[in-house]
């Protein structure tokens, strides 16, 4: 049976509290339906009928749901049946979670040395904090001392520390090792620098340095990594210092700790300013001291920014050498969005076609659709000289590889703009596709535990489960028929919104088929709409816009406060928001309520607005910098191009200087666009005017 079928005969409601008592889709599920209906039972107080249904589903379902109804075996009988339901469980599902319910068994019955043989393998740098505890705990009660601090040991030192093993640090490690000893010191100085204290943790290097040249401990690569930190956060000695990691790199060259101590040298160089030179040194030893990508890209995007500041021309001349080298091109995409300004205030636009040539087939998609449209519009504006026989053709062509952007959207749709696509080749631009989504011919058995959480109405069970399996096979359509799904919650909590959301972007991001119109709704959605249209039309604001700026702030999470300290939907600061209240005359309010938050943030918008002369990209600038702060680059701006009073907004994005600040302006002439798009029927060419204007 098509999946197409199978799912349009879920019955599309949400139930949280109340499970179905019978459910007529029981046979699209064919025998994974027991595992539903056990849990059914289960939430009934029949044990009996429970335990059936989970043992035929074992036998005759599909993985997932016969994994899960594994699972609940695992609680459901005496002391003894619960452990065999485990080591079943390991033995037929031998993953990560399977480990840890044994493990957890063997704990609760006290069969000790079996939990040890278990867990004898387990990888220190990878395996789950409880499970690591559990068997560090085990060690202990069996009175092995030695072997608790080996292996505490390896924990601490093998993975960045977290939360929970800092308290395990504060609660039970420090009180039962000598804290004088090699180990116990470097655990305590990685917890000293994960408490951010540089300052005591540069004070402590030595004594590292002395415990590897000792042959106390390996200079393995977490210690090395901390100790460039002590030296490039807590010491003011920058050369001096620089000078002596070079020589711990060389003499530690053949460990794990030659390319952090490269790497930070480089670093205190590069601070120093007057040495770049010396730090690109460094970057190229530290590059050629590890195998591994992600540090080779780490040092290397610190290399091309310190060649960039050494000579912009020479370095433009040889990108291709580093492109050549780099393993993941989209980790480099800021450093091209930070170089466009420069190139601009310098006025180097022939530049643009000189990265075009040298990046091709080694940049991401995102960042050769920015180059691509950019060469065009200088081309356009006359900042590129160009035969007049060749423009057009040449203008039109920049456009369409611009089109080639990835999964980032806001130069694929100017370009489509500048191209004046319409009809079909416009919908392809946009994402949208016929209106039947093609899906495979069978669900898959990720596809099929999932749906029936939602058919069955474990509604609070699907996001958390859709995240440790969406890359296991559920389709895209899936995770879009369960964004609805779970949209349709909202009704009840709305915290569905957030998690739909997520799961619809996610999945359009996975797919590799254009999306239904009704798929791209779910991906830009119109959560919160009374309110919405109530403010919006008492600001006299286009409900897009609103849309787009709660999208792009918050992803429709009323209780999300940023790093910053900006609050809810529309994220407001405390004294925006109070001032902001003053003008409404509202003495008491919440930024975590919905209403309010719509409200303040609608009212503030059309503010920028209206004295932003009525730009609608001028006031998503200024809602993210500040009004002053954007009339002051806008100004730079239209010096840089040589224009008085007039210059399109697209090209003063380009030059404004805090790379948050530009994507911020992408994201939400993206979303406004869309939004249009899928809800309003509005003017491709009108809608996009109007946000460059």
């Amino acid at each position: 049976m098509g999946k197409k079928h199978f799912l349009n005969l879920i019955i599309p409601l949400c139930i949280s509290t109340v499970l179905f008592t019978s459910c007529p889709n029981n046979e699209k599920y064919g025998f994974d339906t027991d595992y539903f209906i056990g849990m059914q039972k289960l939430s009934e107080g029949n044990k009996k009928e429970a335990i059936l249904k989970f043992n035929n589903c074992i036998k005759k379902g599909t993985y997932y749901c016969a994994k899960e109804s594994a699972i609940q075996l695992t609680k459901m009988g005496n002391l003894q049946e619960n452990n065999a339901a485990a080591e079943f469980l390991y033995q037929n599902y031998p993953d990560p979670d399977s480990l840890l319910i044994l493990a957890q068994r063997y704990k609760t019955s006290n069969e000790l040395r079996k939990l040890l043989d278990i867990t004898n393998n387990i990888d220190f740098a990878k395996a789950d904090d409880a499970l690591i505890k559990l068997r560090l705990e085990t060690l202990l009660e069996l009175n092995q001392q030695e072997k608790f601090e080996e292996e505490a040991y390896t924990w601490f030192t093998s993975r960045a520390i977290t939360q929970e093993q800092y308290q395990y640090y504060r609660d039970i490690y420090a009180q039962l090792v000598d804290e004088t000893s090699p180990r116990a010191i470097a655990v305590q100085f990685r917890i000293t620098l994960y408490k951010r204290n540089y300052l005591l943790g540069y004070e402590n290097t030595q004594q590292m340095f002395d415990f590897f040249e000792n042959g106390d401990l390996e200079p393995v690569s977490m210690l090395a990594s901390d100790i460039g930190k002590s030296f490039l956060y807590g010491s003011e000695q920058i050369i001096n210092d620089a000078v002596f990691l070079r020589k711990k790199a060389e003499q530690f060259k053949d460990t794990q700790a030659a390319f952090y101590f490269w790497f930070y040298a480089a670093r205190l160089c590069d601070g120093g300013n007057f040495y770049n030179t010396q730090a690109c040194t460094c970057y190229e030893n530290a590059i050629a001291s590890t195998t591994e990508p992600s540090k080779k890209d780490n040092a290397l995007w610190y290399l091309i920014k310190t060649k960039l500041k050494i000579s912009l021309d020479k370095t433009l001349d040889n990108i291709d050498e580093y492109a050549h080298s780099w393993n993941d091109a989209e980790y480099f995409d800021d450093i091209f969005d930070s170089l466009i300004p420069t190139l601009i205030v310098n006025g180097k636009w022939d530049s643009f076609k000189t990265l075009i040539d040298k990046l091709d087939g080694y940049a991401s998609k995102e960042t050769m659709a920015q180059l691509w449209y950019l060469y065009a519009r200088f081309i356009e504006c006359g900042y590129i000289d160009f035969p007049d026989v060749q423009r057009l053709f040449t203008v039109r062509e920049a456009y369409a590889k611009a089109l080639d952007s990835g999964t980032s959207a806001y130069y694929k749709l100017l370009a489509a703009y500048r191209l004046g696509l319409q009809g079909p080749e416009l919908e392809t631009v946009m994402g949208s596709g016929p209106n039947v989504s093609a899906d495979p011919a069978t669900p898959s058995p990720a596809d099929n535990l999932l749906c029936g959480y939602a058919s069955f109405g474990y509604s609070d069970k699907i996001y958390n489960k859709w995240l440790e399996l969406y890359k296991n096979g559920v389709t895209p359509f899936t995770g879009f028929f369960l964004a609805d799904f779970l949209n349709k919650c909202a009704s009840e909590d709305d915290n569905y919104y957030v998690q739909a959301l997520r799961m619809s972007a996610r999945s359009a991001n996975l797919s590799e088929q254009p999306l239904t119109k009704d798929q791209l709704k779910l991906v830009y959605p119109q959560n919160y709409s009374k309110l919405v249209d109530t403010y919006s039309k008492k600001y006299d604001i286009n409900t897009s816009v609103i849309y787009a700026l709660i999208r792009s702030e918050s992803f429709f999470d009323k209780e999300i406060v940023s790093s910053a300290g900006a609050v809810g939907l529309t994220q407001l600061m405390s004294p925006t928001a109070g001032e902001i209240a003053q003008k409404l005359r509202i003495k008491e309010y919440s930024l975590t309520d919905p209403e309010t938050n719509i409200m303040f943030g609608t009212y503030y918008l059309s503010e920028l607005i209206r004295r932003g002369d009525g730009s609608l990209l001028r006031a998503f600038f200024s809602y993210n910098a500040g009004f002053r702060k954007v009339t002051t680059w806008l100004n730079s701006s239209m010096m840089e191009f040589g224009r008085a009073g007039n210059l399109d907004m697209d090209l003063f994005l380009e030059t404004i200087p805090v790379s948050e600040t530009r994507e911020y302006g992408r994201k939400l002439v993206s979303a406004t666009i869309m939004y249009e798009y899928l809800y309003e029927n509005a003017s491709f060419v009108q809608t996009v005017q109007n946000l460059l204007k």
